[in-house]
C-alpha cells in the first residue's frame, strides 16, 4: 500500500493533492451536516424551567455552582468541592437583593436544615417543603443589597439542598412562542392595569372637580382640618343635618370611589385584603380590573349607608338622635382629607417609588390604625360636648359603633 502511494506521487504529484484535498472538504461537510441535524432538534435545556412549588415560577438562578464552606486550613470562606467538603454540614453564599427585586428565594431540601442570614439564626426550614422568601421584603429588613445566607443542618453534600431565584408565573400569562416578530424593535404595549391606573386617576379628578364646582362650599368644609377639629354645639348645616340630600350624598360616593381606588392598587400587588378574592373576579384585563373597582365602590357605599343606620339604631338607645347626622358628618369627613392624602402618596409611589405600593399593606398598617384611633377620640370629645350623657355610656356607645367595628375590621384585613 505504501508503495502504490508513492507511485502515485511520483507520476501525478498535482492529482495526489487534489484527491486529499477532496477527501478533506468531504469529511468536514459531514462533520458540519451532523452538527446541523443535531442542532436542529429540539432540545429540553432551551425551554425555560419551572421550579418550586408545583412549578409555579419560572428559574431565575440556581445556585448550585454558587456555594462556599469555611475552610479551616485558610481561615476562609472558598468554593464547595464536592470531593473536599463531602463531610461538610454547613453551606454559605451570597445573595444580592438589588438584582433579583420582585423576585422570589426558593428553597427545598429532604433534610433537617436551619437558615442563617448575616450569621444569624433566622429560621427552621421545613423538610420535604419548600419555602418561598420575598426579596423585596429581605432587603427592606436587613436594608443590604448584599445578604450572606448560611445553611446548616444534616446534609453532607450539596446534592439534598435546592436554592433558586424564581419569577411568579401569572395566572394570565401566556407561553410566548419565538417568531420572526419578536426580532423586531416594537414599542411595548403597557398592561391592562396601567390603563385602568391613568383612567381611574382621571376618573377621580373629574368628580373631585366637578364636586368643587358643582357644591363649593360644601367642598370647602368636607375638606377643611380646621372644621374637622372644630366643635360646634348647634350647627344648623345642611351639610350636617341632611347627610341623605343630594350634594351631600355625592361626597359619600366620591369618599368610596376613593377607596375602591386605593383598594385596588393595593390588591395589585396580590395583598388579598378582607378575603376580596373570594367575590371578585380573577384576572388582569381591563374589564375585569374595571369591574372588580365598581363592585368594591358599591361594597363601601353600601357599607357607610350600613353605617348611618346602625348609628340610629344605637343613638335611639342611647337617647343620642341629636348628634346622629353630626357623628355621620364627623365620619366622612375625616375619612374623605385622610384618604385623600393616602391616595396621593400611593398615587406618587406607584410612578416613581413602586416599593413602597408593592409593600403598602406593610408601610399603612400603622397609620391608617392611628387615623381610626384618632378619629374615635375626636368623636368622644365632639359627642361629649354637645350632650349630656355619662361618660361611662359615651365609651360604651363608641365601643359599640366604632372600636368593635374597627378591632373587627383589622382582624379580616389581614
Amino acid at each position: 500500500m505504501k508503495f502504490l502511494i508513492q507511485n502515485i506521487v511520483k507520476q501525478n504529484p498535482a492529482r495526489f493533492l487534489k484527491s486529499c484535498w477532496i477527501l478533506c472538504l468531504e469529511k468536514h461537510l459531514f462533520t458540519l451536516l451532523v452538527t446541523s441535524v443535531l442542532y436542529c432538534f429540539p432540545q429540553s435545556t432551551q425551554a425555560k424551567d419551572t421550579v418550586g412549588p408545583n412549578n409555579a415560577f419560572y428559574l431565575v438562578h440556581d445556585y448550585k455552582d454558587d456555594w462556599q464552606v469555611f475552610d479551616e486550613r485558610y481561615k476562609a470562606y472558598v468554593p464547595y468541592v464536592r470531593e473536599q467538603h463531602k463531610n461538610y454540614n454547613s453551606f454559605s453564599l451570597f445573595f444580592d437583593t438589588e438584582n433579583y427585586k420582585t423576585y422570589k428565594l426558593l428553597y427545598y431540601s429532604s433534610k433537617e436544615n436551619y437558615l442563617f442570614i448575616d450569621a444569624s439564626l433566622q429560621k427552621k426550614l421545613p423538610v420535604n417543603q419548600w419555602v418561598v422568601l420575598d426579596v423585596d421584603s429581605l432587603q427592606s429588613v436587613y436594608k443590604k443589597t448584599k445578604l450572606f445566607l448560611t445553611i446548616y443542618g444534616t446534609n453532607t453534600n450539596l446534592e439534598e439542598i435546592l436554592v433558586y431565584t424564581g419569577n411568579k408565573i401569572s395566572k394570565s400569562q401566556k407561553v410566548i412562542e419565538l417568531s420572526e416578530s419578536l426580532l423586531t424593535i416594537i414599542p411595548r404595549d403597557a398592561s391592562p392595569f396601567q390603563n385602568f391606573f391613568v383612567i381611574g386617576l382621571l376618573l377621580l379628578a373629574c368628580v373631585y372637580a366637578f364636586l368643587y364646582n358643582y357644591q363649593p362650599k360644601s367642598f370647602e368644609r368636607f375638606f377643611s382640618v380646621k372644621d374637622l377639629l372644630t366643635i360646634s354645639i348647634r350647627d344648623d348645616s345642611f351639610v350636617v343635618n341632611k347627610p341623605f340630600d343630594f350634594g351631600n350624598l355625592l361626597f359619600v360616593i366620591n369618599l368610596s370611589i376613593t377607596l375602591g381606588f386605593i383598594f385596588m392598587l393595593i390588591r395589585h400587588t396580590d395583598t388579598d385584603l378582607f378575603s376580596a378574592s373570594n367575590i371578585l373576579q380573577d384576572g388582569d384585563t381591563f374589564g375585569t380590573l374595571l369591574t372588580n373597582f365598581l363592585e368594591i365602590t358599591a361594597i363601601i357605599f353600601t357599607a357607610f349607608i350600613f353605617k348611618y343606620v346602625s348609628l340610629a339604631v344605637l343613638s335611639n338607645l342611647y337617647r343620642l338622635d341629636k348628634i346622629i347626622n353630626v357623628h355621620f358628618f364627623k365620619i366622612i369627613q375625616s375619612s374623605s382629607i385622610f384618604f385623600l392624602l393616602v391616595l396621593i402618596l400611593l398615587t406618587i409611589s406607584t410612578i416613581s417609588i413602586p416599593e413602597i405600593t408593592q409593600n403598602a399593606d406593610k408601610y399603612l398598617f400603622l397609620p391608617i390604625s392611628l387615623f381610626f384611633v384618632s378619629r374615635l377620640a375626636l368623636l368622644y370629645f365632639t359627642i361629649n360636648k354637645m350632650t349630656s350623657l355619662k361618660n361611662l355610656y359615651l365609651f360604651s356607645y363608641l365601643c359599640i359603633v366604632e372600636l368593635i367595628p374597627l378591632i373587627i375590621g383589622i382582624r379580616f384585613a389581614i
